[in-house]
């Protein structure tokens, strides 16, 4: 899905209404999709306040307000303006939500009834017009709001983007942070500057808009341009249908790592799993694996180049070290097998003190480096707001797949256009993610995806994994890279759900007769 710029949002709005669809049918699909939203990721009704602006962004959050209310969820609705003041469209809104019981109402002026832990605050002020500064007295909401979310620990979503927020703005300039934002359309690219992640939190895209925008830029990562890598399974199968994976890492005091690679593996439906480990952590990584891996001594090396030879997919850096057997093993992959491979942790490393290394890595090759190691391998330090470019170098130069981590992580690819996440939360950031990661991605490759969708779709699941775990456990710290690698699973099933939606533009029913829970 294409990330485009707030011009080309409002030419494509604008486009949509020339061919007869009415503002007010964008809006009742705006607030009903991301009704939707709200109804998926939180597993229960909450207490909900929508502050509300005067704009059109205010006639979104009323209706998503109205969808909440209709599903039996507590709202109060917080008006910042006089209806008199409010868009046209915006005091209809407003009208209708007005005349529901269900409802309560903060008129401006009035405190506001601020939820507790595990409310929603919706944050519907501002669009993505606003330019410049937020003065009074938005600023002084916008710190409030800030303060009790710190406070409280409710969430807050963000309709559209979150209010203040925009593309100029300036470090220090107010605005309200979001722990998930509800774009509406297609994603906005200053939504997805690593630099702004704090401010955006998550982001999930509401469709709203019947045409395809033309012409060629970045692209978000979302269920429905994924889905289809993932088809249903052919009742008439056997497991060596699904591929051959080999991990190759391990050493003293970094046995974990490959044992979570390969659990990863399995759990996105890699056929067979082996794992090849240094002699002196083999008994350690034989007893953590899942029971269903093979696991062998890359110390015999017959072995190990025979399953190489019949691997359809190889893994290799976590946990594996930086001595000469590290080097020596490099060497070995990238002069002796001609399959697709994942490249991280110590690999990476390894191909920063031996470029030499990556003549044999050319178009097979998916690298997954963390800024740190980023650096590494391109020998100067960059900025945040240089990620996509840097990826993008790195990946045209060496003719490789860049899985730059971050919270918009970046997939660059020398022939396609760069990608960037939309999935995952601050418990990734935590030891073994990595690791989980690489099995995710080599586990993909082995049952027949190109290392771009690969790449692409792993990144996307693996992130959800972590969403879906967090959403389980309740909290974000110390989660871990196992409990991630167990929902994997669940992903999968997320994202074929979300791949196919009820909803489509077509109808003024955001829910098409479907009950979202």
């Amino acid at each position: 899905m294409r990330i485009l710029t707030a011009t080309e949002i409002r030419e494509l709005e604008a486009r949509e209404v020339s061919r007869g669809v009415s503002e007010e049918i964008l809006m009742e699909r705006a607030g009903k999709g991301m009704a939707r939203v709200c109804l998926r990721e939180w597993d229960r009704p909450c207490s909900v306040v929508v502050l509300v602006g005067k704009g059109n962004n205010g006639g979104d959050g009323l209706v998503l307000a109205r969808e909440l209310a209709r599903f039996g969820w507590p709202v109060s609705v917080v008006l910042t303006a006089w209806p008199e003041a409010m868009s046209p469209l915006c005091a209809k809104k407003w009208k209708e939500i007005s005349s529901l019981r269900c409802v309560s109402v903060c008129c401006p002026g009035q405190p506001i009834p601020w939820p507790g832990g595990g409310g929603l605050v919706v944050d519907a002020l501002l669009g993505i017009g606003v330019k410049g500064e937020v003065q009074e007295p938005l600023r002084s909401l916008f710190v409030e709001c800030n303060r009790q979310r710190s406070e409280r620990f409710f969430s807050v979503l963000a309709v559209d983007c979150p209010s203040g927020l925009s593309e100029g703005f300036q470090p220090g300039w107010p605005v309200i942070g979001a722990d998930l934002t509800a774009t509406v359309g297609y994603g906005k690219e200053f939504l997805f500057r690593e630099e702004f992640a704090d401010y955006v939190g998550r982001i999930e895209v509401v469709p709203i808009f019947e045409e395809q925008p033309s012409g060629e830029g970045a692209e978000a990562l979302v269920p429905s341009s994924l889905a289809y890598l993932l088809p249903p399974r052919p009742k008439l199968c056997h497991k060596g249908q699904f591929g051959r994976v080999l991990i190759i890492g391990g050493s003293l005091g970094f046995a974990g790592a490959v044992v979570m690679a390969a659990q990863a593996a399995h759990g996105v439906g890699a056929g067979l799993v082996c794992v090849a480990t240094r002699d002196e952590v083999y008994t350690v990584v034989a007893s953590k694996a899942p029971a269903e891996t093979m696991v062998f001594r890359v110390e015999n090396r017959e072995l190990l180049t025979q399953l190489a030879a019949r691997s359809n997919a190889i893994g290799f850096g976590p946990g594996i070290g930086l001595d000469s057997t590290a080097v020596e093993l490099a060497r070995f992959l990238v002069e002796n097998t001609r399959c697709p491979m994942v490249w991280d942790a110590d690999a990476l490393t390894l191909l920063a003190h031996h470029p030499e290394l990556w003549t044999g890595m050319k178009k097979r090759a998916i690298v997954t480096p963390h800024p740190g190691e980023m650096r590494r391998l391109l020998g100067r330090d960059f900025a945040l707001e240089e990620r996509p470019f840097v990826a993008q170098e790195l990946a045209t130069e060496k003719d490789c797949i860049v899985v730059l981590k971050g919270v918009r992580t970046v997939v660059a690819s020398p022939t396609r256009p760069l990608r960037l996440n939309t999935t995952g939360n601050p418990g990734l950031a935590a030891g073994g993610s990595g690791d989980t990661l690489t099995g995710v991605l080599v586990g993909l490759l082995a049952q027949g995806l190109s290392i771009e969708d690969a790449a692409g779709l792993g990144v996307w699941l693996h992130g959800r994994a972590a969403d879906l775990a967090v959403r389980y456990r309740k909290a974000e710290e110390g989660l871990t890279a196992t409990e991630v690698g167990r929902m994997l699973g669940q992903a999968i099933h997320s994202l074929r759900q979300e791949g196919w939606t009820p909803y489509h533009p077509r109808t003024n029913d955001g829910f098409g007769g479907f009950n979202p829970r």
